[in-house]
């Protein structure tokens, strides 16, 4: 159930920014796009053991509204978003939640070719799980340069801060914050073939303390828990045909914690193929794998494992089909095989989503 406090945060924003709204014409409220679908997930619990898999019926819903303009100044686009998002399981109240999103942007463009974008978001996660009730702040700066046609680079910056709404000593060591610096490159070598090159560094603060081993057990230190993580980003796009598009990109990660059981380096590659093979129908299909070498103390018999914590670091395959109906209704289909392993070997879980929907265009 949505709480009182949730409410009356919304109702406060959506009033603040009315207030703005009729002080300036060219302000206007527009709706968001609205997604209907539906899913069988065959292991909706994510479940190790395949005897104890729970197969479900899912519904999903994504409306919102978007207000236009709310600083009337020449040359400089700003929104405030609302998007409400919904889920319900048939098997488990457990998976079922309502999310808040609020989103505040601002974007200008130079005439020296470049742009610069601000971004807030503020979410508020309800679920009937104490393991997904939290709130979510970040801020995100992006400055954009082309140099010449064929070359753009990108400079970034990302904070966030995530925390739970329970105050159950376990659910509250995931608290964290962090903050990220990027830089990328993009340059078309000819018209249907371009490269990405990119440098990611994040420095994140969890709220627990580091783990260390000493004769294959883990001990507790003191102070909290600090991450440093730097990704170096390779990239290629390819249009072999006019239809369609191929792109694959390779992370090499380095992962460096005070908390051994984080200490890892590893790689994650990507490919995505795009393709309109006719007019109204539009392909996407997508691989990802991750993998990891992890630096945590294994005993010769069994590996140390974190108990039932979920990962998001997953290997799979994503297709994904959308049909045009007019200009504003389409169809969507979908299929997702997704692996989630923890220490390379030992199998995490498994599942299958199949789903339909329908998207609704304003």
């Amino acid at each position: 159930m949505i709480e009182k406090k949730h409410i009356i945060i919304f109702i406060l924003f959506f009033t603040l920014i009315m207030g703005v709204s009729n002080t300036a014409r060219s302000v206007y409220v527009y709706p968001q796009d609205t997604y209907a679908t539906f899913e069988y997930d065959d292991n909706v619990t994510r479940e190790r053991l395949k005897e104890n898999y729970q197969h479900s019926m899912i519904w999903r819903l994504y409306t919102g509204f978007g207000i236009k303009e709310i600083i009337p100044i020449n040359g400089l686009d700003t929104r405030a978003e609302y998007n409400l998002g919904m889920r319900d399981v048939n098997t488990t109240n457990d998976e079922d939640y309502i999310s808040h999103r609020t989103t505040l942007s601002a974007r200008t463009e130079f005439k020296t070719g470049t742009s610069v974008s601000l971004e807030g978001i503020f979410k508020v996660w309800n679920s009937q799980s104490d393991l997904y009730n939290f709130y979510d702040n970040s801020f995100s700066a992006l400055i954009n340069q082309s140099l010449g046609l064929k070359t753009i680079t990108s400079l970034s910056y990302v904070a966030e801060q995530k925390w739970f709404q329970s105050y159950k000593p376990e659910i509250q060591a995931r608290n964290f914050y962090y903050h990220q610096f990027g830089l990328d490159l993009d340059h078309n070598i000819a018209e249907a073939f371009g490269i990405t090159l990119g440098y990611v560094y994040q420095f994140s603060v969890y709220n627990r303390s580091p783990i260390d081993f000493k004769a294959g057990r883990p001990i507790v230190l003191e102070g909290v828990q600090q991450d440093r993580q730097n990704v170096v980003t390779l990239g290629f796009k390819v249009i072999p045909l006019n239809n369609t598009s191929v792109s694959l990109m390779n992370q090499i990660v380095f992962y460096n914690s005070n908390s051994r059981v984080f200490n890892f380096n590893g790689n994650r590659i990507k490919i995505v193929i795009l393709s309109k093979p006719i007019e109204k129908l539009f392909l996407d299909l997508t691989y990802r794998i991750v993998a990891y070498e992890i630096g945590a103390y294994q005993t010769p018999t069994m590996g140390y494992e974190l108990g039932e914590t979920r990962t998001d670091d997953q290997s799979g395959i994503r297709i994904s089909a959308n049909y045009k109906i007019s200009d504003q209704i389409s169809l969507q289909f979908g299929y997702e095989h997704i692996e989630n392993t923890v220490f390379l070997t030992k199998e995490f879980y498994k599942g299958n989503i199949y789903n339909t929907g329908l998207k609704i265009k304003f």
